[in-house]
């Protein structure tokens, strides 16, 4: 039976969701955003819960939250919410399940089409941004992956995606704030050129074709769990 209610957990209290909140809502699914600085909520209490991403590292235990956080989605994949884990979330996700994650070799940054072995009907192109990347974890299939990283996998009713299906303009801006307001941001940005500017005017370009496919992706996966 598909919830009425999910709960999004983001990893700072100025994300935003992209266009998750009004996408769900026309499947029927009101989504409520809850900071992992605020407490993570009782996984007993959950229909779904949404992993959303971060620029930090799901291995990174300097981080004082992600401990904490990894032990609670293990209590909730035991439990067996729904559970959708979005770039840092699906490696996070993967972790909980037993899989690993780990720096990549090269960053995978840009609009890219996936390559689909299981038939999986939600080729993108989807936007990466992201130099971790996961191992499947154990016993989960394979739904897509780049030349450069697994990029989507499912294991009961949990499912992770290394790209960003929910990206906007709004969504991005965040993105920029952060990369001149941390030190490691700028380090980015020094050497990005005018790629800032060029992602943002595609995602904007993309926006149309891009909710389209998102929305196709949520409703397969509220159809699976």
């Amino acid at each position: 039976m598909r919830p009425e209610r999910a709960v999004a957990i983001t990893h700072s209290d100025t994300d935003v969701l992209g266009s998750l909140p009004d996408l769900f809502s026309d499947l029927g699914v009101q989504l409520e955003v809850i900071p992992v600085s605020a407490g993570l909520p009782d996984p007993d209490s959950l229909g779904l819960a949404v992993v959303m991403g971060s620029p930090e590292s799901a291995y990174d235990h300097r981080l004082p939250w992600l401990a904490n956080e990894l032990t609670w989605l293990q209590s909730v994949q035991a439990r067996g919410v729904p559970t959708l884990g979005i770039c840092f979330g699906s490696q996070l996700l993967a972790r909980a399940l037993g899989g690993q994650v780990y720096r990549n070799a090269v960053p995978e940054i840009g609009w890219t089409p996936l390559e689909t072995p299981d038939g999986w009907a939600h080729k993108g192109p989807w936007l990466n941004f992201h130099f971790d990347a996961f191992t499947p974890p154990p016993g989960s299939t394979l739904l897509g992956l780049t030349d450069l990283a697994p990029q989507a996998y499912r294991k009961g009713r949990a499912m992770g995606v290394q790209f960003h299906p929910e990206i906007d303009a709004e969504m991005f801006d965040t993105w920029t704030a952060y990369w001149h307001g941390t030190e490691e941001g700028k380090r980015f940005l020094a050497s990005a050129g005018d790629l800032p500017e060029r992602m943002r005017a595609e995602i904007q370009a993309r926006e149309p074709e891009n909710q389209a496919n998102c929305k196709a992706l949520l409703r397969d996966f509220l159809n699976n769990i």
